[in-house]
């Protein structure tokens, strides 16, 4: 009775949670999307009647049809990951960036760490590290030194174990019909396809979240007890790889005290305890063979992260707050300062205040049903149509699309939940639940960004699939096996609505798709990572080079900071080849903006050979310059440039490695699409929401709904 009490009681907290989580991702997205909160709303409605309409759809279907579709989908799958894997080149920012530099440092030196203060700053990235160095030197010795394809044919790798694990489980558990559902819930999920492109923790930690959700499943169905051993070993590599992991192991625990004993929940700590305890004792010794010594004087504990949580108003990185704590030179006065900021924070803050920064922090986790990919990965030289539609102009598109299927996702997730008040199991899908929650409070706590919740976002899809189940159950009998009558008319009524609804809310955004101009531009340089700065004085003059082979009609460079008003300063564009001045712009202190200064050239600039110089000079007359000068944004690099196609100068001399922030491109005003192609979008839309509203009027032969109950000799109808 004691353990129903705390189902009902999570359960009930759990939707309430969900339900608020997806009404701020309808009311508060945190990227720019088409349409209103009641348009994503009803076409995140639409969807999970589309789902079940195409559940439906299977289960007029035989398993040797079904067995076809879900090959065809399996394929699909794999065919978009290799497809971004093998097409495109992205350079990734922060973090992997700097990951990068150092495996490019030690394949020149051996496998030695050198300079590395970042990674005894933050050890989370020493085992990604290690990993991308084995693979960019086993790809050395096969005769592979295209490192954009390394990184996405690994993480592609990652991804695929990440679905078809999970497919598995779905597969064994709910049959092929749900397999086949959960493969198009998966189609759906954009972040699951774009991160193919970054290399970091968050992507190689996934297949381990998979891995150990499978190999449960297996423990919950088997029994054996060996196979918590393997889980123990899953977390103990996994933790390496991203620590954030661990927050499925208190749910496991808590789920196998819920559903079995209080012995098993024993056994199961202490076998996972163990194999873990055993892999990470070896971790620091392992990385010690390729020359990497902890220190304490550059550590950041733990209670930094929570510190940073506390700040406002949102709880996210702070360079500040990394100063702060940088400040002190052993862990330990690291970890007192934090505790105190901790304290002294939790004392200021009034409980309004309170509840309106972890609320920030839902926002700024939760409402982003693209992870925020754009940001992490949008720099290349190689512009195609993908990139367009990923990260350029039209990225609003996909923007619109991942956050409708992930309201959607939280909407399912949240029905799925109300399915313990019916079965009162502490089923599989209860253990889920169990984990989401520990991802959100965990996320309270930590420092808030939309991308660490990648992590768990495959589990968030099987859960959502659990919600679609739980909305077939309801419209079916189990004893019969088949659809129930009585609710027959009514779901096609309310889909038919539903449908309805969509579909003209659909053709009401042919302005806004296919009428409105909107900014685009046509890249031949974008190179937009800059966060140190570049001053421009009397003493400094920059330059940067560049290859546009198209005419171009815009410039923009980054800026670091603004000048004062009584600066002045003159840019000028040359060809490179000729050394002839092509445009000249004078400005005063006052006309620059941070942190992009765009400018506009009243003609196209086109040379024959294509090679250009911005030259950046100050002005100013005499003494009368004071205050801050200009300082243009660059990055660092020790060992490869993110546009080697371009060289940037101080004063004559080259500065290896490394440009400004800046970006080359035709400029111009037009709609997101055609006007053919949005009618031909509309038209299969339409199609596809029409001809599933027609399976529904279909009757499914009896034994095609619920798992195990299929017959194999059934025919095709």
């Amino acid at each position: 009775m004691f353990r129903r009490v705390i189902g009902y009681s999570f359960t009930s907290a759990f939707v309430i949670v969900i339900a608020y989580l997806a009404y701020l991702s309808i009311a508060y997205p945190f990227m720019e999307v088409i349409g209103n909160s009641f348009n994503l709303f009803l076409f995140a409605l639409a969807a999970i009647f589309l789902f079940i309409a195409i559940f439906k759809g299977f289960t007029l279907l035989n398993q040797k049809a079904n067995r076809l579709i879900f090959i065809a989908l399996v394929t699909v799958v794999i065919v978009f990951q290799l497809f971004l894997a093998l097409t495109m080149k992205m350079n990734m920012y922060v973090d992997s960036f700097v990951v990068k530099q150092q495996v490019l440092t030690m394949l020149a030196n051996g496998g030695h760490f050198q300079d590395y203060t970042y990674f005894q700053t933050y050890l989370n990235n020493i085992f990604v590290t290690i990993l991308r160095y084995g693979i960019y030197n086993f790809g050395s010795h096969i005769g592979i030194e295209n490192f954009y394809l390394l990184d996405n044919l690994w993480v592609m790798l990652s991804m695929l174990v990440t679905i078809f694990s999970l497919v598995y489980v779905v597969k064994d558990s709910l049959g092929i019909r749900m397999a086949n559902l959960f493969l198009l819930v998966v189609l759906t999920c954009v972040s699951l396809f774009t991160y193919t492109l970054y290399f970091y923790t968050d992507t190689i930690a996934l297949p381990f979240v998979s891995l150990i959700i499978l190999v449960y499943y297996r423990y919950l169905k088997k029994g054996s007890w060996w196979l918590l051993l393997v889980i123990g070993l899953l977390f103990a590599i996994g933790y390496q790889a991203k620590p954030n992991l661990i927050i499925l192991l208190p749910a496991l625990l808590i789920h196998v005290w819920l559903a079995k004993n209080y012995k098993k929940f024993l056994l199961s700590l202490a076998s996972i305890g163990i194999m873990f305890l055993l892999v990470t004792s070896v971790a620091m010794p392992f990385y010690s063979l390729f020359g990497f010594e902890k220190n304490d004087r550059y550590e950041v504990p733990p209670t930094h992260f929570v510190m940073m949580g506390l700040s406002e108003p949102a709880g996210r990185y702070s360079t500040n707050e990394f100063q702060y704590t940088s400040s002190f030179h052993s862990k330990e006065a690291k970890k007192e300062a934090n505790i105190k900021v901790i304290k002294e924070r939790l004392q200021n803050y009034s409980a309004k205040e309170l509840l309106t920064l972890y609320n920030n922090k839902l926002k700024n986790t939760w409402t982003d049903g693209s992870r925020a990919y754009a940001w992490y990965i949008n720099s290349t030289n190689e512009f195609t149509p993908t990139f367009n539609y990923l990260f350029g102009d039209r990225k609003i598109l996909i923007y619109t699309f991942a956050q409708i299927f992930h309201i959607m996702s939280l909407l399912c997730i949240a029905i799925g939940a109300l399915r313990f008040f019916k079965c009162k199991k502490f089923d599989f899908a209860f253990f889920l639940n169990v984990t989401l929650v520990g991802v959100i409070l965990f996320h309270l706590i930590w420092e808030a960004n939309q991308r660490y919740i990648l992590l768990f976002t495959p589990l968030m899809l099987l859960s959502a699939l659990y919600g679609i189940k739980f909305l077939v159950e309801l419209l079916a009998n189990r004893t019969t096996n088949n659809w129930r009558t009585s609710l027959h008319r009514p779901f096609l009524v309310g889909s038919a609505v539903v449908f309805a609804t969509a579909i003209v809310c659909f053709g009401l955004q042919f302005n806004t798709l296919a009428q409105e101009k909107r900014p685009f531009h046509v890249y031949q340089v974008k190179q937009d990572y800059a966060y140190l700065g570049t001053p421009i004085t009397s003493d400094s003059v920059v330059a940067e080079t560049f290859i546009a082979n198209e005419p171009f009609n815009q410039l923009t460079f980054k800026v670091i900071q603004e000048p004062d008003a009584s600066r002045e300063y003159r840019i000028a564009l040359y060809d490179d080849t000729s050394g002839k001045k092509l445009r000249q712009f004078d400005m005063k202190g006052s006309e620059f903006n941070a942190p992009n200064q765009v400018i506009n050239l009243p003609k196209p600039v086109h040379t024959n050979g294509g090679r250009y110089k911005l030259k950046f000079t100050e002005i100013t007359k005499g003494d009368a310059g004071h205050g801050h000068a200009l300082s243009l944004g660059r990055y660092n690099s020790k060992n490869f440039s993110l546009y080697p196609a371009g060289k940037l100068y101080v004063n004559g001399k080259v500065m290896e490695h490394t440009n400004i922030g800046f970006t080359v491109s035709t400029f111009r005003e037009q709609p997101l699409m055609s006007v053919a192609a949005f009618w031909i979008l509309f038209t299969a839309f339409t199609s596809i929401l029409i001809g599933l509203w027609l399976c529904l009027l279909k009757v499914s032969p009896a034994g095609r709904i619920f798992t195990g109950q299929e017959d194999a000799k059934e025919g095709l109808f």
